[in-house]
């Protein structure tokens, strides 16, 4: 019968002691790992399945694509080193929220052009969804300026004991670190990490506080092989940047699509969000939510646009 191994937290402790003093530039992804093992021996962590039907945005700085390939993960070889994958591996990055997903495009004003064009794409879930995650703890809310740790993340995060929560915390400081361009090297620890917790065959995700947005909306790093299989496209919106300021941002919307062929082509409807009123005497109530505008009937209900 096997028995779980116990954490160590004085063999951990000095792996933690030993990687906060590595030269990062010199240092391997691998060699990172191995560094970790003594972290990870013992550690505990609950992880979980979303039911289908999970809503997911990406933002792309591209040209207005042809193909929906284009909204995806790159190709093998070609992504840069980021936060949960090493240089050429591919992942797709997502934001649970729409919004995000230009800040986690553009961090900041100074990354952000006046006249740039973007993608803004959303997604579902067509099939259940196992994540790990990394980032959730009340210091990494606290150190990334959102107060909702307590209210959306308090009791989800199961407790396994105060020798395993010191391990959670290192492992969201280097989760929820904010990397300057000009240091990406520093991404390769938290690949490291990100490899440890979802590398495994069993999880199709790892999910994580947005850094760009504060902590106020969640990022997930996705497996191709479950984004291939097991996300379809809901729509895509063509955007040009008219301004970017703090955590906010101006923009056109250009074109939008709601379909693809069955070769991936998608289908841009040369104009913007449009509602149509089918019937004399019908109106609609519009609302601001979530950075966009919502329509509803005299019912209430919401009316999609076309």
């Amino acid at each position: 019968m096997m028995t779980k191994p116990e954490l160590d937290i004085d063999a951990a402790r000095a792996a933690i002691n030993r990687i906060s003093r590595l030269n990062l530039k010199q240092t391997s992804i691998d060699k990172l790992k191995e560094d970790l093992i003594p972290v990870f021996c013992g550690y505990t962590q609950t992880t979980w399945r979303y039911d289908p039907g999970v809503e997911l945005f990406r933002a792309r700085r591209v040209d207005k694509p042809v193909h929906v390939c284009s909204l995806l993960y790159p190709p093998e070889g070609v992504a840069p080193l980021n936060r949960a994958n090493r240089k050429g591996g591919s992942v797709l990055y997502c934001c649970s929220a729409r919004e995000p997903a230009f800040f986690e495009l553009f961090p900041s004003a100074e990354t952000a052009n006046a006249g740039d064009t973007l993608v803004i794409s959303k997604w579902v879930t067509t099939a259940s969804l196992l994540v790990n995650h990394v980032g959730f703890t009340s210091q990494a809310f606290e150190k990334l300026g959102s107060r909702q740790y307590e209210a959306l993340w308090g009791d989800r995060v199961k407790d396994h004991g105060e020798v395993n929560s010191e391990i959670s915390a290192f492992l969201a400081d280097i989760f929820t670190q904010r990397i300057p361009e000009n240091e990406n090297y520093r991404h390769k620890l938290s690949v490291a990490v990100a490899e440890k917790l979802f590398s495994g065959d069993m999880f199709d995700a790892l999910l994580y506080p947005s850094i760009a947005a504060n902590a106020n909306c969640d990022n997930l790093a996705i497996k191709p092989r479950y984004a291939d299989a097991n996300l379809r496209f809901l729509r895509a919106e063509f955007v040009r940047i008219n301004a970017v300021r703090d955590l906010a941002v101006d923009t056109t919307v250009l074109d939008t699509a709601v379909t693809v062929d069955d070769d991936g082509t998608i289908q841009w409807r040369g104009h913007g969000d449009q509602w149509v009123l089918r019937k004399k005497g019908d109106e609609l109530t519009m609302t601001a939510e979530n950075g966009r505008w919502v329509g509803r009937d005299a019912d209430g209900r919401i009316v999609e646009p076309e």
